[in-house]
């Protein structure tokens, strides 16, 4: 099974990623989730998160003075490769369902990461992937032609929630613990 939620910046990809990965607590899952870091209600930077660990890491950030810059923000390409490189890894050696919250420009800075969500592409393991909607790369295109992709938005969020909740119950013969709201 392979899944791809697309939408707008803050439309809620990962809000989606997080319902899905909570509403399924007996299954192993690993990869990354990158989330904003706010000051007074003002996206200011992102982190990442690796998944099975918890273990976080700067993204990027508008007050990092070097790296690449995209947009506003300067990206902390060492903490992409010491979180999310390895938490990539890990996740195919070790889960069940690999999650990779998002593919984009920050996150494809890294050479190591292209190379670790090309090895998790082209894993058989099921997997769901976020990338921003008009976004061209060619790991994007990858995705666009071999998964079932999904739109996000705010009117669509719950929908899409419940949807993509039957589909992974299914798929992993799997009754939730957690009662849908």
């Amino acid at each position: 099974m392979k899944l791809a939620i697309t939408g707008a910046p803050g439309s809620g990809k990962t809000t989606l990623c997080r319902r899905l990965i909570e509403a399924l607590p007996a299954l192993r899952i690993g990869g990354i989730l990158t989330q904003d870091i706010r000051k007074d209600q003002e996206r200011i930077g992102f982190e990442i998160v690796d998944i099975a660990t918890g273990q976080k890491g700067l993204l990027a950030h508008r007050s990092i003075t070097e790296g690449p810059r995209v947009g506003r923000y300067r990206v902390n390409v060492t903490d992409v490769e010491r979180i999310a490189v390895p938490a990539l890894r890990r996740a195919l050696a070790e889960a069940q369902l690999i999650v990779v919250d998002e593919i984009a420009p920050m996150e494809l800075h890294s050479a190591l990461f292209v190379q670790a969500v090309e090895a998790v592409l082209a894993s058989p393991k099921p997997l769901l992937v976020t990338f921003k909607e008009r976004f061209e790369h060619p790991l994007i295109a990858r995705v666009r032609a071999g998964f079932s992709a999904f739109v996000i938005t705010p009117s669509t969020r719950e929908k899409l929630f419940q949807e993509l909740f039957a589909l992974l119950q299914s798929a992993f013969g799997y009754i939730a613990s957690v009662l849908l709201e």
